[in-house]
């Protein structure tokens, strides 16, 4: 026998085993397969020395235990002067929002020295205009006209300076709340910087993203770990199925849900329940080759079947034979385990 054909006849013997003892002439011979789960290679998302590496290569991790932690002095660093900067800008916009309060009442003060200014004007009008009249009258004599038209002169001018007090106040509150604005600007852009910091100095804490087993660590304490690059790969131990690879010819008779037993040679005694949850949509590599000219080659589809409930020693890798329950299965005997070829 080839050597590359030695370790898969070596596997399936335990398998025929199985196929021989589940196979009665009442009942469907199974599917022969193998377990697989879902697979995470779960990798650093900056570049850095790796400081720390807790796990090994079987185990059993929760969501959120570290996987892996990088060296992070760069990035604590970073965090401190964000959070520097966020309270910097945080007194800034309090003294913006102090002078604009201090302005706006400046504002309305000026409005009412105004009005009374304005008041004011309005009367020594009427009075130069009174001794205006006497005077051309000569019943009082110029100097008295003369000293109501300078209180007259003299009202325009203080309505005039302080209508342009005003004018100055207001821009000064202009100036107040465009000092606002941009403190309010620059806090929120010290924020984002925080926020970021924080993030990048979150990442160089590599976590598990479910709760599985530890298949492979890939880096080891000391090694500088690049974006992108997987520390460890975690299997995902709450939903494995077993792989299947069916012959077309019995394509027919595969069913989303199905109900299934499942053998598995690594836990004798045992029939698991499952159904079938995924039939793949188009075929796969081809089992049995043409060796006669016109003869089509026969292909397989991927069928996975999950489990209904899984056993705490459920092993991905592990050989086993499902058998349908909800109709026949075309496998005619065990010995046609032996006859699988890997895929090329």
């Amino acid at each position: 026998m080839p050597k590359c054909l030695r370790g898969l006849h070596a596997c399936l013997l335990p398998l025929a085993a199985v196929l021989a003892v589940r196979c009665t002439p009442s009942s469907a011979p199974p599917y022969a397969g193998f377990v697989d789960a879902p697979m995470s290679a779960v990798a650093s998302q900056l570049a850095g020395k790796v400081v720390s590496i807790p796990v090994r290569e079987g185990d059993h991790v929760k969501k959120g235990d570290l996987l892996a932690q990088l060296e992070s002095s760069v990035q604590e660093a970073a965090v401190a002067e964000a959070e520097t900067n966020v309270d910097r800008a945080r007194q800034a916009l309090k003294e913006a929002q102090a002078t604009l309060a201090a302005s706006l009442p400046s504002v309305a003060g000026a409005g009412a020295d105004i009005t009374r200014a304005q008041a004011t004007l309005e009367q020594t009008r009427l009075d130069f205009n009174r001794t205006d009249q006497l005077a051309a009258s000569k019943s009082i004599a110029p100097a008295e006209r003369d000293a109501a038209r300078a209180r007259m002169l003299e009202a325009e001018a203080t309505v005039d300076s302080l209508v342009a007090a005003k004018a100055s106040t207001q821009g000064r509150v202009a100036v107040a709340y465009a000092g606002v604005s941009n403190a309010q600007a620059a806090l929120r852009s010290s924020e984002a910087a925080l926020q970021l910091a924080r993030a990048q100095l979150a990442q160089t804490r590599i976590s598990a993203p479910f709760d599985g087993l530890v298949v492979s660590r890939n880096l080891e304490e000391g090694e500088w770990a690049a974006p992108g690059s997987a520390v460890a790969t975690i299997e995902d131990t709450t939903r494995p199925w077993v792989r299947l690879d069916v012959e077309e010819t019995q394509f027919a008779e595969l069913k989303m849900g199905a109900p299934a037993e499942i053998d598995v040679v690594a836990l004798p005694g045992r029939v698991l329940q499952g159904h079938i949850a995924q039939i793949g949509a188009e075929g796969d590599f081809a089992l049995d080759r043409d060796v006669k000219r016109g003869r089509s080659d026969i292909r397989t589809f991927l069928v996975r079947v999950t489990f209904d409930e899984v056993p705490d020693t459920l092993r991905t890798g592990m050989t086993a034979a499902v058998r349908l329950t909800g109709g026949p299965v075309v496998v005619t005997s065990a010995a046609s385990a032996s006859s699988v070829r890997a895929k090329p």
